[in-house]
């Protein structure tokens, strides 16, 4: 059954007929137009003219056939696929036109749809006609955005597992456990001579905090879930002339900055985007940090210690060819209180570092001895730089994975409730009480799925969508 739509009248009018671009603007081999809604098989045919054919094609049928433009002129041939409802993306009928990948022709194929009646998308329109309809819950509809805006094979796999209901079916036992227990105490609150006996009352309160844990776990997911989704970053930071450009281009992969023996050579944030472990991350190539007069330069170290307060991680790399300097240990005062590693560069050099200058520098970070120029130690530092980011815990194929704050947050809400019901049954106190806390657990599991949502929540989840899906 269709979901509710309360709460949706200043959205788009969801029973309109829509239509747009589902593949990116510009030239290409193919463009596919989309078409949605009850309208959607009528206005298709009178813009399409299949070759040979007479009637309607079967539905998820491929027919060739002419494209007319508003004024009934041809201007190209395409492939046409039918969806009837609810068998489709959005539930409603559905028309797939697949033409030449020219801007002009699918502009015009635009003009004639929406001169016929139907009227241009907006933004993640498409997906929320099939939340609307049932198609997926709020969780999955996110999931769609995530994949569509994935950038490494892991972020795709994880939004898949998210889009196919990992998360419903992680809380799906937690939601029937409390609506089990609710019923319980209704029937007790409603025939007030039938008192929960203590038995079943610690029955359910340890019924609740399994339910408390199973959520937990999933909001414990956020940290890995939220890097996997977003990234993170990471600044490569150090005085000047110890190889931090060479490490920066050593971990990215290729050359971006300038690498030179004169100090000082990097003079601005050098910022770039990659992967280590199938998670971006944004490397920050910063300025070397010591005093100058030069105004330029100075400029650059300032937005190098912003940089540093706003990283994720650093990673400080210091020149183990030579003695440690002043400059190194006030680089190291200044990263108290930062998650980093140290990086003694130049390992293809004779050291002049000994035991004790790396233990007093490093002050309890992990030390890693790299040559930037030869490639050595640059894996074991890559792999430092993944564990720190997922807290040491192997991001695999199983296993849920919160990535969003909205759930997270939805989350913990349902789990304080399910724990304040244990407490309350536990202490002996009225069902009254468990029951207020059950029912705004419910509630927040109902806000995560999008069972209970507000038309300001849906705005601003499918605004971010883009147009065509």
């Amino acid at each position: 059954m269709p979901r509710g739509t309360a709460g949706l009248s200043n959205m788009e009018n969801l029973r309109d007929t829509i239509c747009a671009l589902s593949t990116p603007p510009g030239h290409s081999g193919i463009a596919v137009v989309r078409l949605s809604g009850e309208r959607s098989f009528e206005l298709a045919g009178k813009v399409f003219v299949p070759y040979g054919h007479e009637g309607p094609a079967p539905p998820r049928t491929a027919r060739l056939g002419r494209i007319l433009d508003s004024l009934g002129a041809e201007i190209d041939e395409a492939l046409v696929l039918r969806f009837p409802a609810p068998n489709s993306y959005t539930g409603e009928e559905m028309v797939e036109f697949s033409t030449h990948g020219s801007p002009v022709i699918a502009a015009a194929l635009l003009d004639a749809l929406c001169s016929r009646g139907a009227r241009l998308a907006g933004p993640g329109e498409f997906t929320l006609r099939a939340f609307v309809n049932g198609k997926m819950n709020l969780a999955e509809a996110e999931a769609v955005a995530d994949l569509i805006g994935a950038q490494t094979l892991l972020q795709a796999e994880t939004a898949l597992r998210q889009r196919s209901g990992e998360l419903g079916r992680e809380i799906g036992p937690v939601r029937d456990a409390v609506v089990d227990i609710i019923v319980e105490l209704e029937t007790a609150v409603e025939f007030v001579e039938e008192d929960v006996p203590a038995v079943s009352r610690r029955g359910m309160a340890r019924r609740l905090e399994e339910a408390r844990r199973r959520l937990g776990r999933a909001v414990d997911s956020y940290r890995r879930g939220r890097i996997v989704r977003e990234g993170f970053t990471l600044a490569v930071v150090g005085r000047p002339n110890v190889g931090k450009s060479s490490l920066f281009n050593a971990l990215l992969g290729r050359d971006r900055s300038i690498v030179a023996r004169l100090p000082g050579t990097t003079r601005d944030l050098v910022s770039e985007s990659s992967s280590i472990g199938g998670i971006p991350v944004h490397l920050q190539d910063t300025a070397g940090i010591r005093h100058s007069e030069d105004p330029v330069e100075k400029l650059g170290i300032d937005r190098s210690v912003e940089a540093i307060g706003d990283a994720d991680a650093v990673v400080l790399v210091a020149d183990r060819a030579r003695a440690p300097s002043e400059e190194d240990r006030r680089m190291r005062e200044r990263l108290l209180g930062v998650r980093g590693a140290v990086a003694l560069n130049k390992s293809d050099l004779p050291g002049a570092w000994k035991t004790e200058d790396t233990v007093e520098f490093a002050r309890g970070w992990p030390v890693f001895e790299v040559s930037a120029l030869r490639g050595a130690g640059i894996g074991e530092l890559r792999a430092w730089i993944v564990d720190e980011m997922t807290g040491g815990v192997p991001l695999g194929r199983e296993g849920v994975l919160v990535t969003r704050l909205r759930q997270r947050r939805q989350l913990e809400e349902a789990a304080e409730r399910l724990g304040a019901a244990a407490e309350s049954l536990a202490g002996g106190m009225s069902e009254e009480f468990a029951l207020y806390d059950l029912r705004r657990g419910l509630e927040s599991l109902g806000v995560l799925t999008g069972e209970v949502h507000t038309e300001d929540l849906l705005g601003e989840i499918f605004s971010r969508f883009c147009i065509g899906k």
